[in-house]
């Protein structure tokens, strides 16, 4: 049993948690945990400090410790961690025949260190629709990432940014999805280019500027989802001139001073973008 909670303690998480169970603390934890460290202490400290734990109280302890050594390793408190496996090992040389008083001190001591851990510890908070946002990133997406997969790492990206108020950031991934979807039109209207990218967008509009009549079959047949994006292009060149420029073959950032409803309505629209392709276009 010693050598599996060393592994999993200092041999690293893999298997163990996942990497978002690392990063989600709640705060119910270190309440609880605090809570739980100090009725031990008190019940432990009701019987003489000489007198044996009763080896079902002791069996009980020793696996209590190991829970909360295993939620420490998650959340990084090495020291924690350490007088855990500290206690652990001593109640096993000891074949869990342990006095009272000195395993009252084993717990003091790890409080302590679980305390100053926690004051080391700075916090995030999210609201709830910012947590909706960070766990569930796909959200209204599905059909987007199921039509273009390659979209979906960009478009997670995106939603997490935007949970912590890293608005720019949250842009450049929504960005990046639409400039997939730029890629995608454009193949399919043979108007690419040499460079595939945002300068396509040009051509595309060059396009949609010529009367139905004067467009080529293919391009009279993806009319629809060619002038359906157009609302798109003219935010990308117009409404938003003022904080991305579109130069050679790529967005630039003039300011990076987005506001939330400014970021919001952006990816609004890249995913209104992308729906229509979604749905409208070809399968590959």
């Amino acid at each position: 049993m010693r050598n599996k909670l060393r592994v999993c303690w200092k041999g690293g998480l893999s298997g163990v948690v996942s990497l978002l169970d690392m990063m989600e603390i709640y705060a119910y934890f270190f309440i609880e945990a605090t809570n739980q460290l100090t009725a031990w202490e008190k019940t432990l400290g009701e019987d003489d400090r000489k007198t044996l734990m009763k080896p079902e109280y002791a069996a009980q302890l020793f696996a209590k410790v190991g829970t909360f050594g295993a939620l420490c390793a998650a959340h990084g408190f090495r020291s924690s961690v350490q007088q855990c496996v500290r206690i652990h090992e001593d109640m096993q040389s000891k074949k869990m025949l342990v006095k009272c008083g000195d395993i009252r001190i084993d717990l003091r001591e790890l409080r302590r260190r679980f305390e100053d851990e926690l004051k080391a510890l700075p916090f995030f908070q999210l609201s709830m629709e910012e947590l909706g946002l960070y766990k569930s990133p796909k959200q209204k997406w599905e059909k987007v990432i199921k039509r273009f997969p390659k979209t979906q790492i960009d478009i997670e990206e995106s939603a997490r940014c935007y949970a912590f108020g890293r608005y720019a950031a949250s842009l450049f991934h929504a960005l990046l999805v639409a400039e997939y979807g730029v890629i995608v039109l454009a193949k399919l209207l043979q108007v690419a280019g040499d460079k595939p990218g945002w300068a396509a967008l040009e051509r595309l509009e060059r396009i949609s500027d010529k009367p139905y009549k004067d467009r080529s079959p293919l391009e009279q047949k993806y009319s629809s989802v060619l002038d359906g994006m157009m609302p798109f292009a003219h935010s990308i060149k117009n409404e938003w001139r003022h904080k991305i420029n579109h130069m050679e073959n790529r967005l630039v950032w003039l300011d990076t001073d987005f506001s939330p409803q400014m970021a919001g309505d952006i990816i609004n629209a890249v995913r209104g973008f992308m729906h229509k392709l979604a749905t409208e276009l070809p399968a590959s």
